[in-house]
């Protein structure tokens, strides 16, 4: 019979793998080596055979995309306590303010980086992909967070925010300089500014959007 704290260590130690994988591909991305990266690449770097790899991530894509979901993941686990003393999107903005959110959002831009460099100029639909892919994972997890909230307003903000999400990310690629001879090198001044832009979208949802200045609103007011 497998008791608690063994399925507990069990489950943090799978989570350290999948970790030691991720952190062996942006290994790689730091080294140079971000040209068509591979599993075998990513396998040696991790110190763990091709197919142990594959017995944790079915794909490179997937690698590539686990910081989003284990951001998004981390946001929903962390909203709940904050929500007993903070509005909702004010809760969002300090559960981004954690080392952890930190940390995974700057992998995410370093993936992100690198998906874009492999595209030639374009946003890798894989990244879209991942976005899109995680918004039934967190409208399952808000849901079971919060069994006694109302499900279509659950399917709006989890809709509004990871939209959100991706228009900072778009914006931020979009001004990411172009790549040199030897890549993109993403430093830290540059996942500073993915994060600002992140925690802006979210402030932008908390304000509305009545205050925007667009020429058709003005017309009509002054009509």
């Amino acid at each position: 019979m497998t008791s608690q704290s063994t399925g507990t260590r069990r489950e943090l130690n799978k989570q350290a793998t999948h970790q030691a994988i991720v952190d062996a591909a942006l290994q790689l991305l730091r080294e140079g080596h971000g040209t068509a990266m591979t599993a075998t690449q990513i396998a040696e770097a991790a110190g763990i055979s091709r197919r142990t790899l594959f017995n944790y991530f079915p794909s490179v894509d997937a690698i590539l995309s686990y910081p989003l979901h284990a951001v998004l993941e981390h946001m929903v686990e962390t909203l709940s306590p904050l929500t007993e003393h903070l509005p909702l999107m004010q809760a969002v903005v300090r559960a981004l303010q954690s080392e952890r959110a930190t940390e995974l959002l700057g992998q995410v831009a370093q993936f992100g980086a690198y998906l874009r460099q492999q595209a030639s100029g374009g946003c890798y639909p894989q990244n879209f992909i991942a976005w899109q892919s995680a918004t039934g994972e967190v409208i399952a997890k808000v849901v079971s967070r919060y069994p006694q909230a109302d499900a279509y307003s659950i399917r709006v903000f989890t809709h509004a925010t990871l939209g959100a999400g991706q228009a900072a990310f778009d914006t931020w690629i979009d001004q990411l300089p172009e790549p040199g001879a030897s890549g993109l090198h993403i430093s830290d001044e540059l996942i500073d500014s993915f994060h600002r832009l992140i925690t802006r979208a979210m402030e932008t949802l908390d304000a509305g959007f009545n205050s925007l200045l667009l020429t058709a609103s003005t017309s009509l007011q002054e009509d």
